[in-house]
């Protein structure tokens, strides 16, 4: 068994607010990680910071792209147990994404279609939580629609476990060795 890290944020770009306010969720970015540092997390979202335009797959941590402007953002990191071989197929998937990461994009019209309750399928496009949601779509225990998939669904998997939940600023400034997870509620 192999443990991969489901991370659920709120950053307050205008686009999460807005997420938000729709959804009333404590949490609208999804992005997943096979390390417990976190040091690379995947996703779909905005390359840069001031164009939304440039968007689709990306690595992420929590010392740099959206994440460094947003220093106080809220988060919820959860772990969750695979076989060695979900654990394997999930990170072969990603490894694809990263090398072919110029064809994918973001999934603006996905997630507006949720909106109304339409999941939209478009080839090579993902929304964050539709992403994560394919790679769990990967293990015997996930059989839920990606297009359909908000963040907060994946704090409902019966089999996860809260090892970190608050400030990023707080997990990032955790000194090297020393026990993160000790802050868990």
């Amino acid at each position: 068994m192999k443990n991969i890290y489901i991370v659920l944020s709120q950053t307050g770009t205008l686009f999460s607010r807005a997420i938000r306010n729709y959804t009333k969720d404590p949490y609208n970015h999804a992005s997943i990680s096979f390390d417990s540092n976190l040091e690379v997390m995947y996703s779909f979202g905005r390359k840069h910071r001031y164009n939304l335009l440039n968007n689709g797959f990306i690595t992420e941590n929590f010392n740099s792209g959206m994440f460094l402007f947003f220093p106080n953002a809220q988060c919820c990191i959860l772990e969750i147990p695979v076989t060695d071989a979900e654990y394997a197929v999930m990170y072969e998937t990603v490894t694809f994404f990263q090398n072919h990461q110029q064809n994918y994009r973001y999934n603006l019209i996905g997630v507006l279609s949720y909106a109304v309750g339409v999941g939209l399928t478009r080839k090579d496009h993902f929304f964050c939580s539709q992403f994560v949601s394919y790679l769990l779509g990967k293990t015997a225990f996930w059989h839920s629609v990606p297009e359909l998939t908000r963040p907060m669904d994946f704090y409902n998997l019966p089999q996860k476990r809260v090892v970190f939940e608050g400030c990023i600023m707080d997990f990032r400034g955790a000194p090297i060795g020393r026990q993160r997870y000790s802050l868990a509620r």
